[in-house]
């Protein structure tokens, strides 16, 4: 017994602590896990992140705005060499008027500097688009992308749902076997007692009490490995969650929760309702969008351009500083500019018909799913009703298994039967007791699997 305490302690330890037990139904863990389970957290940010691609591209289509102000210092004016223009004309004016010989004359350049010791200029500049084909689909194709993140979300969510499922109902089994152990191992602990007792007295062999004794070590054994089972399959459904494993939990349900009864819902709608379908076809929508917005960059694009501002030149920096019409000369201007695509090496095109591929490939992925919907659905219902008639089996054998046990323990204490027998009744009891179990466990993953494969595991 003192082994059973010291089980009980370790369980007690890992599930409670210092603080006090929450008590979970398997909604309870569902609804937790749909709050804080980081795979979901990754979705939503991801979802948040499509919403912020919805409106970058919409300010595509806003007034572009940018002011700019700036102010040289020219410490050398930059000196730009001309033909000279001017002496030829003079010289031909004296040579009209006789007072210079007319003679071949050869004139050189002019070296001259234009600007300013400081210059400055302020202004605003305005564009706003007026038709491009890409903006539009690029906009429908970021509301795509949004969609497509909600439903990726909405896959995740399924996945969590059958993962915490799971945990939960390996939690439910592996406590419900481990307290059938504890009480399997008090009674072969009492018998192990009262047969030692027998051999000191002369009633019993030596063979008698290592017989019980090896089935009691096989007994400790299983309840110590169960007990870190346990432990490990609570961390399991806390990771699942998204729960701290320092959290102390207790299960409020229990193996009587599991249904048993086949789902007998069609699978007609199953296609329909299953998220990796939505995804396929969102994905295949945002290819189609893609061709749209490669067709549509053939087509020109038109834009306005609106500029205003003043520019200065001055000789001192303090000259610079008096804004009046003598110093800052104001100008504006308002265009239009049409850009039209002549040929870009026929890269749109191979573009499109990379995304043409690709849509085939995505067509044929549909249509494989659709097949697998149809397998999976039947596989799982066919997984469900052998899951039922095995639990039913197993029961069956439970309870005969016990009844031996019962028989074989009383013919033993009246004298009418050897240990051998109890022995063995009881290692067939466990057994029993342990295939019970896995088949309820099985039973209650194969319900699971069988809803997802429906698409009616969970709907938001």
């Amino acid at each position: 017994m003192r082994v059973l305490l010291f089980i009980s302690l370790t369980i007690s330890l890992h599930f409670a602590g210092a603080q006090e037990s929450r008590s979970l139904s398997l909604d309870d863990c569902i609804t937790y896990a749909l709050d804080n389970n980081e795979n979901l957290e990754i979705a939503r940010l991801e979802n948040d992140i499509a919403t912020t691609h919805i409106n970058e591209t919409l300010a595509r289509g806003l007034p572009q705005v940018n002011g700019s102000v700036g102010v040289v210092r020219n410490f050398d004016v930059q000196v730009n060499p001309f033909p000279d223009f001017l002496s030829p004309v003079v010289y031909r004016v004296l040579e009209e008027e006789n007072l210079v010989p007319v003679v071949d004359r050869e004139f050189g350049n002019i070296n001259a500097g234009f600007g300013t010791d400081y210059s400055g200029q302020a202004g605003l500049n305005a564009r706003q688009l007026i038709f491009d084909g890409s903006y539009f689909v690029g906009l429908k194709a970021a509301r795509t992308v949004k969609l497509l993140s909600q439903r990726e979300q909405k896959r995740t969510e399924v996945d969590i749902v059958e993962n915490v499922s799971k945990a939960y109902y390996l939690v439910l089994v592996t406590t419900e076997n481990l307290e059938f152990l504890g009480r399997n191992f008090a009674t072969i602990d009492t018998l192990l007692r009262e047969t030692t007792a027998m051999y000191e007295s002369g009633f019993a062999e030596k063979i008698d009490v290592s017989r019980i004794k090896i089935q009691h070590n096989n007994l400790l054994a299983s309840l110590k490995n169960n007990t870190d089972l346990l432990i490990t399959s609570l961390y399991l459904l806390k990771f699942q969650m998204g729960m701290p494993v320092e959290t102390p939990v207790s299960l409020s349900g229990n193996l009587s929760d599991i249904n048993l009864t086949a789902v007998e819902t069609g699978s007609e709608n199953a296609l329909e309702n299953r998220p990796e379908f939505a995804v396929l076809q969102t994905n295949r929508d945002l290819l189609d969008l893609n061709i749209q917005n490669y067709k549509s960059q053939y087509v020109p694009n038109i834009y306005a351009n609106f500029n205003y501002g003043w520019t200065s030149g001055t000789r001192t920096f303090g000259d610079m500083t008096n804004f009046n019409n003598d110093t800052w000369f104001k100008y504006s201007n308002l265009g239009i500019n049409l850009s039209i695509p002549i040929f870009d090496g026929l890269s749109k095109r191979s573009i499109i018909q990379r995304n043409k591929i690709q849509i085939l490939q995505v067509d044929q992925s549909i249509d494989q799913f659709k097949n697998n919907v149809e397998r999976e659905v039947s596989t799982a219902r066919i997984n469900v009703n052998n899951a039922i008639r095995n639990v039913e089996s197993q029961n069956e054998n439970v309870r005969l298994a016990e009844e031996v046990y019962d028989v074989s323990k009383i013919k033993y204490q009246e004298g009418l039967g050897s240990n051998f027998e109890v022995i063995q009744a009881n290692t067939e009891f466990k057994e029993a007791q342990t295939n019970y179990l896995n088949a309820l466990y099985e039973a209650a993953t194969a319900q699971i699997e069988l809803k997802k494969a429906l698409g009616t595991l969970y709907k938001n």
